[in-house]
This record gives C-alpha cells, structure tokens and sequence, in this order.
C-alpha cells in the first residue's frame, strides 16, 4: 500500500491522522521503531484496535533500514501462528514504513519481571511454564517456515527478549518484532547494534563470537528469559556492559545460592541446557525444549490453564496499560532495560560543564626527578608503556607523594612484573628461559601448549616487553608497552573512533578507573557488542605480532595467573596456527623455501601436539598424505601442486611452511 495522506490531527477525537489510521496514543519505542495503539479512519470501523508500528523518523530515509522494515513486512505477512503477532496490514506513507497488527491488550514480560521486582517477586512456576512453552511454540513454527519450493528459510528470530514476548488479559502469549530477523548485510547488523541498548544480556555467545546462527540462538535467549523470570534477575550479572558480554561469552551464571533448593532439577536441566556454551549442547529445536518443560509440568502436577496467567497479568495492571487513554510515562516500554553502565552522550557532554574537576598528577622516579604536572590520561599511558614504573611515586594536586600505585586504576595497567602490591607471586627465577633466536616464538608457544602449562611468558626485545599469559597452553591475555597497541590506540588507528572521541574518553577516564573501553561505551561512541568484537581482535593482534620476533629473550613463569577480566577464549591450536602465518611474509616465502626443496622431508612420528590437535585443512591434509612416506621438498610441491591446481603457488608454501613449524614434518639433513 502507498499512500500521500499527510499526517494531521484527526479531529475531535484528539487523535492523529496517520494514512488509513489515527494514531491514539503511543504504546512504546524500540531500536528502530515506534510503536503506536490505532484505529482505522474508516467510521464502520472505528471500534477496531490495532498496534502500529511505524519506522523511526531518522532512519525512515536510509536504504539499510529501509530494506531491513520491508523484509519484516514480507516476513510478518505470511506468519499464522496463536503464539505469533498476527500482521493486519503494511505500507508506507509519505516515506515512512508501518506495519499493522493486532493489538494485544495486557502486559509485555518486560513490564511483567520490571513490577514484580519492586515487591521482590517472581511469577508462579505454572505461568513462567506458560510463557515459555507459548514463546517456544512460535518460534518453533517461525524456525520451521519454508519458501515455496519446500526449502527452509532458516529463519532466526535474533530479538527474543522480555519487550517481544506479549501476555494478553486472556492470558494468551505472542512473540513479536521480527525486525532483525534474516538481517540481509554486514553493514545493516552493524548499523542495527548502535541501537541494541540494554538488549545484550539475550545475545548467545556465538553472536558474540560472530559465528553463523540457527535456531539454538533463540534458544539460549529463552533459556535468559526463563532464568530472569525464575530469579527475579539476570543471570548474567556485571558491573560494566562488558562485563555482562564477557559471562555471557563465557556462560558465567549468576544463580542465586538457593537456585537448587527452589527450583526442580528436572527444570534445572533444562534450563541449564538452554543456556549451553556450544549450541551443540543446547536442544536441537525449539519443539525439544517445549517438550522438555511440558514434560516437567505433567510430573510436577502444574495446571497450565491460562486463566491463572491472565489472573497475573490483571493483578499488575496499572492505569493506562490498556485503553485508549494516554498512558503514564511509566507504563512505557522503553527500547529495553537500562544499560548496565552510566552514560555520558557525547553531543551532551560537548555542551556540559567537565564532569568532573580535572587532577593534575607529579611523577617522582627513583631518580628524583619528576614529571609534570599531567593529567590521568597522560598518566595511564606512561604506565602502559613503561615510562612510570611501580617504583615511583605520584603527587595528585598538590598532595603528598603517594606509591603509584595508590592511584585509582592504575595497578591494571601496570606490567605483571611490577605490581608489586598485588597478591600475585612471582618466582624469583624462572622455570624455562631462551632466546628467539634459537628457539622462535612459534616453537615456544607450540611447547607451552603441548604441555598444557599455566603460567606468563616475558618476551623481550630492546626494552619492548610483552606479557602472555597461559592457561593450560592456551595464550588467553598479553599486555605490551607498546604506544601504538593500547586499546585506544588501537581503536583510532582502525577508524572505529575519532581523535576528537579518543580525546573525550581521555578526559573522563577518572570516573572509569582508567578503562577506557567504559568510558567510549559511556560517551556513546561505540555499541558494547562492537567494542567487544575490537577488544577480542586487540588481544589477538598484540599476540599475533609476537610471532614476528626473531630476535629477543624470553622467560617463563610458571605457575603465574591473570587477573585481566578480558581474556580470549581457549583456542591455542587455531591461534598459533595463525602465528606461524604471521611469522613470515610472503616476500621471504621463495627464499625460506629453497633451502627447503632439495631436503628431504619425513613425517614426525609423534609429534606434540598431536595432529588431531591442530585444525587442519584440505591444503594441510594434503601435504600431509602426499609426505607420509618422506620425498624432497621440491617433489612434494610438485605432487600436491598438480593434485590442487587452483591453489596459488605462495599458498602452498605457507603451508608446508606450516606443517614444518609446526613439527607435523621434519627436514632430514644429512
């Protein structure tokens, strides 16, 4: 439908003309849209109610989101469903894009959970069973939709959270807004996450892996909404939002000690299934969780009759729920729950007063000299990079000299070796010490995994120092007093921020113990999922740039634990297969390997690690198989070249390259 129609007052009614309907009042906001009651102009049908969800004003005129409302038009359109919103109508008007549908008169899970937290409760078991077997329903018709010729869709709702999930008075449960699902590009998901707010206590963790999603995303975002609803919180619990994603990455519950006295193990099971790391873990479909908590239900003898339901959902009611009066404010659905930490917009910070006064710092190194007056974000950045060490002392405005490290947040950017006011213990000597010049990085890290050690690796190289952290021969963390690899650093010279927001975030960093990831999240610079993302490939690049050295001496301590909170997940075969591609440019490739094409090379016996401990592919596999008996370099090449002629010549060096660091195959001299 298209349609010119100006919106303009409808008359006595008070309401607001809007195409074929009058907008009565406006029920809620979300990260792409509003969402308004209405009714149709038509005077035979002016008894009717209807929810109309109409684009935001500032996107109405981008294509990305544009497109992204039309595939939420065709996908709302052919959904049939009791569990689903049902769609009445479609269109646009004077550019802006709206989708009708019923009107569902009662409470959303948000409104729900937020009323029952002042009293410090939580709803019966029979309904919370209720609300998720009808959420599961849905998605189970929405994940089974097939196109025409019988091929599924593949449909992920990607939204399911408490402001989606609708109870109405009759106790009926819909599952609406479809708008990120099937999100047709890279650019629009990443458009879409500036607007996520309080929504990411409901991402899986392979959404914040950035692997590709099904169905089971969905499920671990009931399994969130079942946890909240059973505990009357999150289970995922942080200070910060990056605290949040990173238990959610790491599946961290925040379950109250009571969790197992009051809540049936067989519910437990499930629940927890739901909330499974690897989706793998999780139930295949939705159909099998519903299943599942049915099941519970006939065994615990639960009446599942709506009108208990309903009987909740009356009793929270407040004026202006439902009707067409306007509504209070605080009847609301707001984009999601408040973000988890403070927010200092940046255009009102431009415009604000500082937030607060500025300290001035004085350095005084062992020497005696001193460094300033600086301010903190000068001061965070000489610790980082080695300039101040824990040995010297600081003066804030004026004050008596302290220890550096008396000065809020910056022990965490101290070098291991020299907190000296921490509880970690550093051995006087290490366990294993080298060079890189003899030994390679890639070597020592291979070393490290295949003995599974825990401890922190010192490299060294003409005063550049990185620290790596080991847990179980996996590489989680390394710090580096390089300039250029600080997390701010990073971000700017990657384009994600500017200087001009580089420098805000400086400027209140203070209020955020020195993290400047917070205060960018803060200042609204950037979404959390995406400085999530950063923060992960920040760790990785400062590793990965350690497989560089070829010089430098190392030192091993083991043993030693990080307190970072950021830390990658455990993945040292892929990682330091990287590394080992990392090691060598491409330009050196034809000259490292004609010292290899005249060798004979033999398979390792036993190497460590193992094979099956690497992930190999086809190229690996195959230079493996051709070598498994020994030949020259040179013959070997020349097999697998013509077994893989579409792979290009420099391809097939690194990979043997790879096969050799990595001691799948040995040079024989001699």
């Amino acid at each position: 439908m298209n349609n010119s129609m100006a919106e303009n007052k409808a008359g006595a009614t008070g309401g607001v003309a809007f195409g074929r309907y009058e907008l009565l009042r406006r029920l809620g906001a979300g990260g792409m849209a509003e969402i308004f009651l209405a009714r149709p102009l038509e005077p035979a049908r002016r008894g009717e109610r209807y929810a109309l969800k109409r684009l935001l004003p500032e996107l109405a005129n981008l294509p990305d989101f544009k497109e992204l409302f039309e595939r939420e038009m065709r996908l709302a359109s052919r959904l049939r469903h009791p569990n689903l919103l049902s769609v009445h109508d479609c269109g646009v008007v004077d550019g802006r894009y709206f989708i009708v549908s019923e009107y569902v008169e009662g409470l959303d899970c948000w409104k729900v959970s937020r009323r029952l937290a002042r009293t410090g409760s939580v709803l019966p078991l029979s309904s919370i069973v209720q609300i998720v077997g009808g959420t599961l329903s849905g998605l189970e018709y929405v994940h089974s939709l097939r196109d025409p010729a019988g091929r599924p869709l593949g449909v992920v709702h990607r939204d399911v959270s408490p402001s989606n999930i609708l109870i109405s008075l009759a106790g009926e449960v819909k599952v609406a807004d479809f708008g990120i699902a099937l999100v047709p590009n890279e650019d629009l998901e990443n458009a879409r996450r500036k607007r996520l707010r309080g929504k990411i206590r409901f991402l899986s963790t392979e959404q914040l892996a950035g692997r590709k999603l099904d169905a089971r995303t969905d499920l671990f975002a009931v399994g969130v909404l079942m946890a909240e609803m059973i505990l009357g919180r999150s289970p995922f619990h942080g200070q910060t939002d990056l605290a949040v994603l990173l238990n959610i990455r790491d599946v961290r519950l925040n379950l109250s000690e009571d969790f197992e006295r009051n809540v049936p193990e067989e519910l437990r099971q499930t629940l927890l299934r739901a909330l499974a790391r690897d989706p793998h873990d999780r139930h295949p479909d939705a159909a099998s969780m519903r299943g599942e908590i049915l099941m519970f239900a006939r065994h615990a003898g639960l009446a599942l009759d709506p009108s208990g339901l309903a009987a909740e959902v009356r009793r929270l009611l407040q004026p202006g729920d439902v009707g067409d009066d306007d509504a209070y404010r605080s009847t609301l659905t707001p984009e999601e729950n408040a973000p988890v930490a403070p927010r200092d917009p940046l255009d009102e910070y431009l415009k604000a007063t500082p937030v607060e006064p500025t300290a001035d710092y004085i350095v005084r190194g062992t020497d005696g000299r001193e460094h300033g007056p600086i301010p903190y974000a000068r001061l965070v950045e000489g610790v980082a990079t080695g300039e101040f060490t824990s040995l010297d002392m600081v003066s804030t405005n004026g004050s008596s000299f302290l220890p550096l490290t008396a000065v809020p947040g910056i022990r965490q950017h101290l070098p291991l070796l020299e907190q000296t006011t921490t509880g970690v213990i550093i051995p006087a000597m290490p366990d294993r010490k080298g060079r890189f010049e003899t030994d390679t990085v890639a070597g020592v890290f291979i070393g490290l995994a295949a003995q599974r050690e825990t401890g922190l690796l010192v490299a060294d190289l003409n005063a550049i120092r990185k620290e790596v952290y080991f847990v179980e021969g996996n590489p989680l963390y390394v710090s580096s007093n390089i300039k250029a690899e600080q997390l701010g650093r990073f971000l700017l010279a990657r384009g994600v921020i500017t200087e001009m927001e580089f420098d805000m975030a400086l400027a209140v960093l203070p209020r955020y113990q020195g993290n400047i990831g917070d205060a960018l999240i803060a200042l609204e610079v950037i979404d959390p999922v995406t400085l999530f993302e950063h923060i992960t490939e920040h760790i990785r690049h400062r590793l990965l740039d350690v497989f560089t050295w070829r010089r430098g001496a190392w030192w091993f301590y083991r043993g030693v634990t990080c307190e970072r909170d950021f830390m990658l997940l455990p993945a040292a075969a892929d990682l330091i297969h990287e590394g080992i591609a990392h090691s060598i440019p491409d330009a050196e490739l034809e000259d490292w390997w004609q010292a290899m094409a005249a060798v004979d090379l033999v398979p390792v016996p036993k190497p460590a690690p193992p094979r099956k401990w690497w992930t190999l592919d086809d190229r690996d596999l195959a230079v493996l198989a051709t070598v498994d008996k020994g030949m020259s370099g040179a013959e070997a090449l020349e097999r697998v070249a013509r077994a893989m002629p579409d792979v290009p010549r420099v391809a097939l060096l690194r990979t043997f390259h790879f096969c050799l660091t990595a001691e799948l195959l040995h040079p024989a001299f001699g």
